[in-house]
C-alpha cells in the first residue's frame, strides 16, 4: 500500500514552510482555523473508542476514516483541532492493529498539524510531540523503528529545530547500537 494513499489533503512542501502566515505558496489566503462543523467529532470518536475497546479495529478503524471524510468535507477541508484529533485516532488504531508505519505516519501528520494550528511551542503542540514520540518507541521491530524515527526526528527539527528537547532525545534513541539498521 503506497504511503500516499493517507494524505488526501494534500502533501506539504518547501514552499508551505517558507510562505507568510495565513497564505499558502501561492500567496493565496488560507482558511482560518476554526470554521465549523456539523459533524459531532466527540460522540463519533467516543463510539469509536467503545468499538475499540471491544476489540473491533477494523470496523473501528472504518468509522474513523468515515469521520475523517465527514468533517473534511463538512469544513470543506478547513483545519481545526477536532481535524488533528480524527487523524491521531486514526493513527491510534493503527497502532493498536500492528500497522507501525501507518501510525506514526498519522501521528507525525497530527504533529504537524497541531503545530499549525498552535504553532511550535504550544502545550498542545508538545503534548502531540511527547505522544508521537511514545508510540514510535513502542515499537519493537529495532530496523522500522530506526526508519520511523528518523521520520519524527525529521518533523520533529522542522518544528521545533534541531536543539529542541524532542528531537535531542530522538537522536539520542537513535543513535544506540540496537536501533541501528542492518549494513
Amino acid at each position: 500500500m503506497s504511503d500516499d494513499v493517507f494524505l488526501p489533503w494534500g502533501v506539504v512542501t518547501p514552499e508551505f514552510w517558507t510562505a507568510p502566515e495565513g497564505r499558502g505558496a501561492t500567496g493565496a489566503a488560507l482558511p482560518g482555523p476554526s470554521a465549523p462543523s456539523n459533524v459531532p467529532v466527540a460522540e463519533r470518536i467516543a463510539e469509536i473508542a467503545a468499538l475499540a475497546t471491544e476489540g473491533a479495529l477494523e470496523k473501528a478503524t472504518l468509522l474513523a476514516e468515515q469521520l475523517d471524510e465527514d468533517h473534511t468535507a463538512a469544513g470543506c477541508g478547513t483545519v481545526t483541532a477536532a481535524t488533528a484529533d480524527i487523524r491521531e485516532v486514526r493513527g491510534y488504531l493503527a497502532s493498536l492493529s500492528g500497522d507501525h508505519t501507518t501510525a506514526v505516519g498519522w501521528y507525525v501528520h497530527m504533529v504537524r498539524l497541531r503545530a499549525g494550528l498552535h504553532g511550535p511551542a504550544h502545550p498542545d503542540t508538545e503534548a502531540a510531540v511527547r505522544r508521537a514520540y511514545s508510540l514510535w518507541r513502542g515499537i519493537g521491530n529495532p530496523v522500522l523503528s530506526h526508519r520511523l524515527g528518523q521520520e519524527l526526528l525529521t518533523t520533529v527539527v522542522g518544528i521545533q529545530g534541531p536543539h529542541g528537547a524532542a528531537a535531542v532525545r530522538i537522536r539520542q534513541v537513535l543513535a544506540r547500537p540496537a536501533l541501528e539498521p542492518p549494513a
